[in-house]
């Protein structure tokens, strides 16, 4: 009897890429832009926090968005690049809401933006800012503290 292995001889890998993606000529290229695209967060009674994939001209290609309670949300870096990855984002944006409606950072939200940055270097994905919403306008930008 004879052994009879059968190996796949071809790989295919494809972007996922959802043909009804609204945003899809939205560019963001400045942490004004990212305000204004995310504004309705500032009206959210709990915390949601988006990651915004963008190709290589900047523009939206994925949006990824995890509600968490009043003052807390769990978001793994794992997930962020996991997503990344799988649309072919070259750069990436985080943005989250504060519902206390003051935009500053939390040690917490310091921690993540690192942990982050630090997996998009190993896979060569840019992250272009970490933007935190508050009230009225108010808004923090990690690229315009220069933490990032």
């Amino acid at each position: 009897m004879e052994n009879r292995i059968e190996y796949a001889y071809r790989l295919e890998t494809r972007r996922i890429k959802e043909d009804t993606f609204p945003y899809s000529n939205q560019t963001l290229s400045s942490p004004g832009d990212v305000v204004n695209f995310t504004r309705t967060l500032e009206n959210s009674d709990i915390e949601k926090f988006l990651v915004l994939y963008l190709n290589t001209k900047n523009r939206l290609i994925c949006i990824q968005v995890t509600q968490g309670t009043i003052d807390h949300n769990a978001v793994y870096p794992r997930e962020v690049i996991k997503h990344a990855l799988l649309a072919s984002a070259a750069s990436i944006l985080l943005v989250h809401n504060h519902p206390s409606g003051i935009p500053d950072p939390s040690p917490e939200d310091k921690n993540l933006t690192a942990s982050i940055k630090a997996a998009c270097t190993l896979l060569d994905i840019r992250l272009l800012d970490h933007v935190i919403i508050g009230e009225e306008g108010k808004h923090f930008s990690f690229q315009e503290a220069r933490i990032l």
